[in-house]
């Protein structure tokens, strides 16, 4: 029997030594047991057969389907969780099929290798970080980062708060945030990028131009502005600027 054949014929009621000729051919390759384990309903014994496999469980991306079933025991998920390559383990962490207890175990993964990650693998992660990377993700001040960040459909309003809240948040991040088409036209981020000290006085005369009357009384009132900006604000609300919102 091919080992294409014997791929086919293993189903949800087979076991290990059903599986056990496929693993031992000597025309199987990585393609066959990536196939086999891209079936659904495969028992945890054949996947654990695999896994103790010598010939099989120190390829890279076995390890990462084996970890990516549902049918792998816990386990042997968590303990090769850890040898999984970052991208690998961005996979598990966003993976919606896996066990909630799995996924969580991926982002502290992830998170613990962030310091050694170089910058375009950062921006990389964040298009598609999970929450709870997000925020740790989120505390590097670097523009592309966050310019990432901004684009992840799971990132929320109040993270993106949180970023243009923090004192050291710089200008060219807060720049970021204010350029983001999805981001700009909430009030309360528009508010927190104008009130920054560290925005720069243009981008937050441009936010004045988007804002109504009762952000700008707001942002004058709870705000301390540079003088220039908030010099701005009331020559918009006493009417001397024609661009103020209703």
């Amino acid at each position: 029997m091919t080992p294409r054949e014997s791929v086919e014929q293993i189903g949800p009621h087979s076991t290990a030594a059903d599986v056990a000729p496929l693993l031992d051919h000597r025309e199987t390759d990585e393609t066959h047991l990536l196939v086999l384990l891209r079936k659904r309903e495969l028992s945890s014994g054949v996947i654990e057969a695999v896994a103790r496999h010598d010939r099989w469980n120190k390829r890279r991306a076995v390890r990462a389907a084996i970890v990516n079933h549902v049918k792998t025991p816990k386990t042997l998920a968590l303990r090769l969780l850890s040898l999984l390559f970052w991208k690998e383990q961005l996979k598990v962490a966003t993976n919606i099929r896996l066990p909630r207890s799995l996924r969580v175990a991926s982002e502290s993964r992830l998170k613990e290798r962030l310091p050694e990650l170089e910058l375009g693998e950062k921006i990389s992660m964040g298009h598609s970080a999970p929450t709870g990377v997000l925020s740790t993700l989120a505390l590097e001040n670097d523009d592309k980062i966050i310019r990432a960040l901004l684009r992840n459909p799971r990132i929320r309003e109040q993270e993106v708060i949180a970023i243009v809240r923090r004192a050291s948040t710089s200008g060219l991040v807060l720049r970021v945030v204010a350029l983001s088409e999805r981001w700009v036209h909430r009030p309360s981020v528009r508010k927190a990028i104008v009130s920054h000290p560290n925005t720069p006085i243009h981008v937050a005369l441009s936010l004045l131009q988007h804002v109504s009357e009762r952000e700008l009384r707001t942002l004058l009132r709870e705000s301390e502005l540079p003088r220039v900006v908030a010099l701005s604000a009331e020559q918009m609300l006493s009417g001397d600027e024609p661009s103020l919102r209703s």
